[in-house]
């Protein structure tokens, strides 16, 4: 015969343990979770801001050393002054160089030929990789405390800075003095070419 184990009553059954979160857990856990979501979106955009900052600034250094280079390689055309390298508005943005026929082997440029074409062509390099780039080119003489030298300075609108009235990061302190003037979001890199 099978033996039937009666039920036990009720007050006798053992109760399981209470497994499960309550809600204000879930609610309490669901908002950490969102400010850690937040906190890394304004994080990546952060990220995406500075990747894009530095792409410029990194662009305008080596058309700095491009202006450098021919600068050095075209020292009489830079010693010529505004008829040859030098290019100092103080407008914001400069305007292009006039363009000027290119000097090649079957046709020799005079030094302030040279000087013309490479601005001509510095120029529009630098409007076209820079936002609103612009390009400052100013020759020093050799004086008795300091040899012979030339001021370069290539400046670019920052896209990422707020709208009028509003305040960037820096101020355009590192620009030559007609661009600091000119708008806030006006950003430079300077280098100094010694000959």
């Amino acid at each position: 015969m099978n033996a039937r184990r009666s039920p036990l009553p009720a007050r006798d059954v053992p109760r399981a343990p209470c497994r499960g979160f309550s809600l204000l857990e879930v609610l309490v856990s669901m908002c950490v979770v969102s400010m850690g979501l937040l906190a890394l979106v304004a994080m990546t955009q952060a990220a995406s801001r500075y990747v894009k900052m530095n792409e410029l600034r990194s662009t305008a250094t080596l058309l700095a050393g491009d202006i450098a280079d021919r600068l050095r390689a075209n020292a009489a055309g830079a010693r010529l002054g505004a008829r040859g390298y030098d290019r100092t508005s103080p407008a914001w943005p400069a305007p292009l160089a006039a363009p000027h026929a290119a000097c090649t082997r079957l046709q020799p440029c005079a030094p302030a030929d040279l000087a013309q074409a490479d601005l001509a062509a510095w120029t529009a390099r630098v409007r076209a990789t820079l936002p609103s780039g612009s390009g400052w080119v100013e020759y020093h003489p050799a004086t008795a405390r300091a040899g012979e030298s030339a001021d370069v300075w290539v400046g670019w609108r920052d896209p990422d800075t707020r709208p009028a009235g509003g305040t960037t990061e820096r101020p355009a302190s590192e620009c030559p003095p007609g661009w600091r003037d000119g708008a806030s979001a006006v950003r430079c890199i300077y280098l100094q070419v010694g000959f």
